[in-house]
């Protein structure tokens, strides 16, 4: 079985580490014995040059003699209308791990993705047809600039709760950022967002409201997380939740822009409404 934990580095976010352990509290990764592991992507991809003039260790995807054993596979369904600089934000942290690591990019069948390049999509995305007999050890949805909506007015609303449920399926670890966790965090908790009276932009303190917790041990008391939305969670209805279901802990919160990062022990999800990445 797979159990994951993205677990709290410097930047609150690590990659989905190889081999699954289990504790009393929480689920995570072992480090894998590799001392470090490249990031495996598709050449054509502008991220990879970009990585590859970072210094980051880049391999092309599917390479018929991997120096290191199986990667890990992490499935990541990017929503955000500019992909490219999504694309290079979350490969600059998978990159930058002790495993190695496979990325599959991937979209809901009936998404046409206005901001792309002509074909940019049908050359370096999967749908979601695409990938329902495949396995992974991890997932990341991003946010979408779809906030004014509700949940059952996306078109795609169907499909991502299918995937949801597809990632419940496989029990992956998961984790949501943004409209990704304002989504997952409702359809597996019935958790609504509320729309602000303004967007709620710029870097807000946040306490760690545990910091025992493996994905809050790097991180000081009080951390400044960038934060662009115009929704947010209620704490009290955040903090009902987690009586409701025991598995559920609130760990970063803002006076200011309300709950950050709720996190489920029981599926290894974690719904980060901000934007640590």
């Amino acid at each position: 079985m797979r159990h994951a934990l993205k677990q709290g580095v410097k930047t609150g976010m690590n990659a989905v580490l190889r081999q699954a352990v289990r504790t009393q509290s929480v689920r995570y990764f072992m480090p894998s014995p590799v001392a470090a592991g490249p990031i495996r992507l598709n050449p054509d991809m502008p991220c990879y040059k970009a990585l590859k003039e970072e210094g980051v260790w880049v391999e092309k995807t599917h390479d018929s003699h991997p120096r290191f054993g199986a990667p890990v596979r992490v499935c990541i369904l990017n929503l955000m209308p500019l992909k490219e600089d999504t694309e290079l934000q979350l490969s600059r942290l998978l990159g930058r791990t002790s495993a190695p690591v496979e990325i599959t990019w991937c979209v809901p069948n009936n998404y046409a993705g206005k901001n792309s390049a002509p074909g940019y999509i049908d050359t370096f995305y999967r749908r979601f047809s695409e990938i329902k007999n495949k396995t992974f050890d991890g997932f990341i949805v991003t946010g979408a600039p779809i906030e004014h909506l509700e949940f059952e007015q996306v078109k795609y609303w169907p499909e991502l709760q299918e995937f949801f449920e597809f990632i419940r399926k496989q029990d992956a670890g998961l984790l949501a950022l943004c409209w990704g966790a304002m989504a997952s965090i409702y359809h597996f908790h019935g958790v609504r967002k509320h729309v602000t009276s303004r967007k709620e932009f710029g870097v807000f303190p946040h306490v760690v409201c545990d910091p025992t917790h493996t994905l809050a041990q790097a991180l000081p008391g009080t951390v400044g997380i960038p934060v662009s939305r115009h929704t947010t969670w209620n704490l009290e209805e955040v903090e009902a939740a987690c009586r409701k279901a025991p598995q559920l802990q609130l760990l970063l919160k803002s006076d200011l822009v309300g709950p950050g990062l709720v996190w489920d022990s029981a599926l290894g999800h974690a719904h980060m409404i901000n934007h640590f990445e």
